[in-house]
């Protein structure tokens, strides 16, 4: 089924066609027209829509130029001083007088840009239309991408089939939205858009987290894995493992860097080089790098080979403005809107802070969680964190922490 048609629109087709095997989309971009029937990409770049190489034309930054009768052209420019001169609009060719208000400001104008699909509120209604199939958008994709979105419906679903009465969509939203997206919408659910479906003010894929390494092989009792992104010591990776939900933490302060004879990815056992140790990866030549499963101090060896086999994704938190978090923030409040989750005062609050941010200038990078040598803890729970331990000024807080389920497990 393509990703116009509704829910009620599938339930009429599931109930008519029994016997059919169907499949729907759950997840990933939208179009702007019906999907496949846009010119934008082939009259641009001459990449076909329906063949599956859009070049996503509607998501590209445009100017507002105008012609004078010269056929000189000119660009123009909005600035304090001419603002209030001008009013644009645009005007629909069956709809003659009906004026639409067309806005553009120092970060662009986005009048096509859909958000992503993510019918992941709604994925027990869909379960039980008995659909054979849900479909997730991975063409010209990262594997990254692919792989996580892919493992958080499969978990999603795999409970859901366990107990679907203690079954809740929120306990997956936090997954699903680590994964970079440009602001998730239901789309066509209830059988039309809303004006939630669109981000009118920014394109872009962002997140709180980003693609940091993978495994590559195992070489005796050592994970080998190739770095994605950058990365610094101190960095909390998450290693997403395809047979628990739970990412397993490691602070990582050093990287152990190899090379290897041949392919690692190569079905016959590859012998790895220590090269150096260093504090920090940068990803550009794929570098190799070894992690000793003795750094796991709290999982077995062999447990650990058997959940992070080859090919297991690993991300890390990204190093956002606050602008930036801020936008995050405001998409997945959108979402929740949409689905009537929360009240609009809630996401309009939000995106007020959102386009305050965007006023301040020499924005500092930032992380969520402090960094090596920074005082305090991530929360996290993972190993390397001693201040928290042994600084007097927490002496308190650990007493407190004693008490709790979390204190005991730490």
């Amino acid at each position: 089924m393509a990703r116009e048609v509704s829910f009620e629109e599938l339930a009429e087709i599931r109930k008519k066609c029994p016997d059919i095997k169907l499949e729907t989309f759950i997840h990933g971009s939208m179009c702007m027209t019906y999907s496949g029937r846009c010119l934008l990409s082939n009259f641009m770049a001459e990449r076909g829509a329906n063949q599956g190489s859009c070049a996503h034309s509607c998501r590209w930054g445009y100017k507002l130029k105008i012609k004078l009768k010269d056929n000189s052209e000119h660009e123009i420019e909005i600035n304090e001083d001419n603002k209030n001169l001008f009013d644009f609009f645009l005007e629909e060719e069956i709809r003659p007088g009906a004026l639409m208000p067309f806005e553009e400001d120092v970060h662009g104008s986005y009048i096509l840009n859909s958000k992503d699909l993510c019918l992941l509120p709604k994925l027990d209604e869909y379960i039980k239309l008995g659909l054979d199939s849900f479909k997730v958008e991975g063409r010209n994709k990262t594997e990254f991408y692919a792989g996580s979105v892919a493992r958080v419906y499969r978990a999603a679903i795999d409970d859901y089939m366990k107990n679907p009465t203690t079954w809740k969509a929120d306990d997956y939203m936090d997954e699903i939205n680590a994964v970079a997206n440009r602001g998730y919408t239901l789309a066509f659910h209830d059988g039309r858009l809303t004006d939630l479906a669109h981000d009118y003010e920014s394109t872009g894929s962002t997140s709180f987290y980003e693609y940091a390494a993978r495994v590559v092989a195992w070489d005796s009792d050592d994970m080998i894995c190739e770095g994605k992104n950058r990365l610094d010591s101190g960095d909390v990776l998450e290693f997403l493992s395809p047979y628990q939900r739970e990412p397993i933490l490691l602070r990582i302060y050093e990287f152990k860097k190899v090379r290897a004879g041949s392919d690692p990815l190569a079905r016959v056992q590859t012998s790895f080089v220590d090269v150096e140790v260093t504090d920090k990866l940068h990803a550009g030549q794929k570098p190799l790098f070894r992690i000793p499963t003795s750094d796991f101090h709290l999982i077995e060896k062999e447990k650990l080979k058997q959940l992070l086999p080859p090919y297991s994704l690993v991300r890390k938190e990204k190093m956002n403005i606050e602008s930036e978090k801020l936008k995050v923030e405001s998409r997945q409040l959108s979402h929740a809107l949409e689905a009537g989750e929360i009240r609009e005062e809630k996401y309009e609050t939000k995106r007020q802070k959102y386009f305050a941010a965007l006023d301040v200038v020499d924005e500092k990078i930032s992380p969520r969680t402090p960094r090596i040598g920074r005082e305090g803890c991530c929360g996290k729970g993972c190993n390397g964190c001693l201040i928290f331990w042994h600084d007097e000024k927490y002496a308190k807080a650990r007493e407190i922490l004693k008490t709790k389920k979390i204190g005991e497990m730490l």
